[in-house]
Order: C-alpha cells, then structure tokens, then sequence
C-alpha cells in the first residue's frame, strides 16, 4: 500500500482520532515502558522520516496513556502553531493501528529534556507495535530527538507509514518511552522491557 492511500485514510478518520493537547489530563498512576538505560549518547533529527521503535507490552490489557520523549526544539524562539504526529503500526508496518496529534510547543529549545507526551484517553493496542514520530523537520523546524547507545539499536528505525522503513546510522534506540495506564497504583513505576530480536516489516510478513 503506497504512503499515500495510508496517509489519506488516517486523515479521512482524523476527526474520530483522540488529540492530545498540552493540558489533556492522563492516568495519576503510570507504568513507564523502557529500553536501554535511558541516558542520552547524541541527538539527531530526521527531515523527511520519522523515529520508529518497537514496543511489547506486559500483558494483552495494557494501555497506552502516553509517550515521554527526550529532546529539544530547534529553530525560530516560538513554538510553530502547529503539531507534529504519532503513529502507531502494526509489527509488519503496513497497518496504522491508531493515531495522536501533539502540539510543537510541548518542546522547548534549549537543552534536551524528557517531556511527556499525555494522550486523552488510553490506547489499546496489540500486544507489538512500532511507535512512529512525525515531526516533519526541516531545517529551520524540527525536534532534537535522543538515543542511546546502551541496547546496541535492536529497537529502532527511521521511516513513515507507507515507506520501507531503514537501519539507524548510530548504533543505538531513540530515547522514546511508553506510559502505561495502570489501573493499581501500588504498581506505579519503570518497566524495562526484555531484550528480544528486533521485527523489521519485511521479518513479520
């Protein structure tokens, strides 16, 4: 299916789609979903694709309340008026299972820091998917996204929906994060996922 056709029929359903907005109000008790160590090894943004990582989830009725993403803004001192994409697809990329908009003024500039991203409501979702970042950087516009070097990138590419997604270049795993909806709050906390083989589209056809 061309980029195109998968572009036209998330954005026929956009208005059905949940926004998140900065002040949209998520789960007080989240599981936060990692990889790696979770320190920054170098910073990069990607003009004409996007950050993609694979996620598994503990259990088939975990949901999705969020993402916590680590970078920095780059370009003109306000925020664009504008909001950047989230994808969710299925483990062989051909689906887009679910979609968030996210304002550009959640970044700031400045140094890269974690910053969350809160949905308003849960997502649910198989139990593997790839979360894809959109933020349609250019030169002058776009998102500092870090990654780490400590899971040796079994986790990561760079692409959109509709386009063969490929390797990164650095040898390591964006610093992207799932929260988790977590409906016990004694179990609030960080879950590190097991290391597994990395699913690219073209291994889960």
């Amino acid at each position: 299916m061309s980029r195109h056709k998968l572009l036209s029929g998330c954005l026929a359903t956009l208005p059905m789609l949940l926004c998140c907005m900065a002040g949209a109000a998520a789960p007080q008790n989240t599981t936060t979903l990692k990889h790696g160590d979770g320190k920054a090894d170098g910073k990069q943004s990607l003009g004409g694709s996007g950050e993609m990582i694979t996620f598994s989830l503990p259990s088939a009725d975990a949901k999705v309340a969020g993402l916590r993403i680590h970078g920095a803004r780059y370009g003109q001192a306000q925020a664009p008026r504008e909001s950047f994409l989230i994808y969710f697809l299925s483990p062989d990329e051909k689906r887009i299972l679910h979609t968030e908009l996210a304002p550009y003024s959640l970044f700031a500039r400045g140094p890269e820091k974690w910053v969350e991203v809160k949905f308003e409501q849960p997502v649910e979702l198989p139990r593997e998917f790839w979360v894809v970042v959109d933020f349609r950087a250019h030169q002058t516009k776009g998102v500092y996204v870090s990654y780490d070097k400590s899971s040796k990138g079994q986790y990561s590419r760079t692409g959109l929906p509709g386009v063969a997604s490929m390797e990164t270049k650095f040898g390591g795993d964006w610093l992207i994060e799932l929260l988790l909806e977590n409906p016990n709050p004694a179990a609030s906390g960080t879950a590190k996922e097991k290391a597994s083989p990395k699913k690219t589209g073209a291994d889960a056809r």
